[in-house]
């Protein structure tokens, strides 16, 4: 969980500690929480594709192959990940 989201549900934790039990209802949550859940993985995949992009590129794949890859041109791959490729 981001830091960011694990603030905001600290402070939704502390409003809910201060409501009377009998002003409460049920509520289902199971969908904000697979959003949370799916954001989360978002985060790990898009970690891991920046990973295998620099790998490639340091075995000398061409922009025009990761592009293939990822299913965009070679202009976008380069745009989206060549910044990230290029930290030492």
């Amino acid at each position: 969980m981001s830091k960011s989201r694990s603030a905001r549900a600290a402070a939704l934790e502390g409003w809910a500690d201060s409501v009377e039990p009998e002003d409460l209802e049920i509520a289902d949550t199971s969908d904000l929480k697979a959003i949370a859940r799916l954001s989360d993985q978002r985060s790990q995949v898009e970690a891991d594709l920046v990973e295998a992009v620099r790998k490639a590129r340091g075995v000398g794949r061409s922009w025009s192959e990761i592009g293939v890859m990822l299913g965009v041109s070679k202009q976008a791959a380069q745009r989206k990940y060549g910044p990230a490729v290029l930290v030492p």
